[in-house]
């Protein structure tokens, strides 16, 4: 059995979106460990377009409703996805 290891491409847009989802700002470059952790997840969920989902996972509550802030990160982690995310 085969399996393909992810490309760069994939690990840098999953740790785009663990920045974006541990409170992206200038001077910031990276995300925190527990938000690198949640990386593949988000992606995973952002592949969906499931913003309340991701929020939830985002917020750490696991269902919805999310804060608002949290709300406003799955918003634009789908965004990213969807102009970085893979064709």
């Amino acid at each position: 059995m085969t399996s393909l290891a992810p490309d760069r491409s994939t690990h840098a847009l999953e740790d785009r979106v663990a920045l974006i989802a541990c409170g992206e700002r200038p001077g910031k470059t990276q995300a925190c460990a527990r938000c690198r952790r949640k990386g593949e997840m988000l992606l995973n969920i952002a592949s969906t377009g499931a913003t309340d989902a991701l929020a939830a996972a985002i917020c750490g509550t696991g269902k919805p409703p999310s804060c608002g802030d949290c709300a406003a990160k799955a918003r634009q982690i789908v965004r990213v996805y969807g102009e970085e995310g893979p064709r």
